[in-house]
C-alpha cells in the first residue's frame, strides 16, 4: 500500500500532466514550458523540475500514462472472438482515435526529438517505451491470437506501432483523408499477417 507521501506525490504528478496537456493543445509545444506547467498547476517550477527533470520526461510520462489508459480499457482491444478483419479495423482506428492521431503525439515526439543530443535521456525514453511497447505486445497478442506462435510476431508488432507513430508525426501535415486511407492499408496488413489469409 502507498503511504501518504507517496500518493501525494502521485497526485501532483497527475495535476501536472493535466496542465502541460491543456498547455500542449491550446499552444503546442513551443508555448509549453515548466514554467507555464507550474503557472497552470499552481505550483513552482521547482516543483514541476522535482518531478519531471524536462519536458522529454514530462512528455513520455504524458504518453506512458495515455497507453496505461489504453492497456487497461478492455473496449480499445478487439475481442479474439470476432472476425479477423473486424479486428484489424478496431485496432488501427482505436489506436488512431485515441493515441497517435491525437495532437499531443505529435508534440510529444517533438519533444523526444529535441532531446537526441542528451544520451542519457535518450537511453531512459528508449528503455520506458520499451515497457510501454512490451505492455501492448501482450495486448495484442491476445486480441491476435494467430501471431501468438509466429516467429515474427514481434517484428509484425513494432512494424504496425511503426506505422502509426509515422502517421501520428506526419498528421499535422496530412488531409484527414489520406490519414483515414492509411489506416485502411495498415488494417490490410494486420489482416495480412493471418494464416487465416495465407495463400
Amino acid at each position: 500500500m502507498p503511504n501518504l507521501h507517496q500518493i501525494k506525490s502521485e497526485q501532483t504528478r497527475e495535476r501536472l500532466m493535466d496542465a502541460a496537456l491543456a498547455l500542449m493543445e491550446a499552444k503546442g509545444l513551443a508555448g509549453l514550458s515548466m514554467h507555464e506547467v507550474a503557472r497552470s498547476a499552481g505550483m513552482t517550477t521547482g516543483a514541476v523540475q522535482h518531478h519531471f527533470p524536462s519536458k522529454a520526461a514530462l512528455m513520455l510520462q504524458i504518453i506512458q500514462r495515455l497507453v496505461q489508459q489504453i492497456d487497461t480499457d478492455d473496449s480499445f482491444w478487439p475481442s479474439p472472438r470476432w472476425p479477423l478483419q473486424r479486428r484489424a479495423d478496431h485496432f488501427v482506428h482505436e489506436a488512431w482515435q485515441r493515441l497517435y492521431g491525437q495532437p499531443r503525439f505529435a508534440v510529444a515526439w517533438e519533444a523526444y526529438l529535441a532531446v537526441r543530443a542528451d544520451a542519457a535521456m535518450v537511453a531512459h525514453i528508449h528503455a520506458e517505451r520499451a515497457l510501454i511497447n512490451d505492455k501492448l505486445q501482450l495486448r495484442m497478442v491476445r486480441s491476435f491470437p494467430e501471431w501468438a506462435d509466429a516467429p515474427d510476431a514481434v517484428a509484425r508488432f513494432q512494424l504496425v506501432l511503426s506505422c502509426l507513430r509515422g502517421m501520428g508525426v506526419l498528421a499535422p501535415f496530412s488531409s484527414p483523408a489520406a490519414m483515414e486511407l492509411q489506416l485502411q492499408q495498415l488494417s490490410l496488413l494486420l489482416q495480412s499477417f493471418s494464416p487465416e489469409v495465407t495463400p
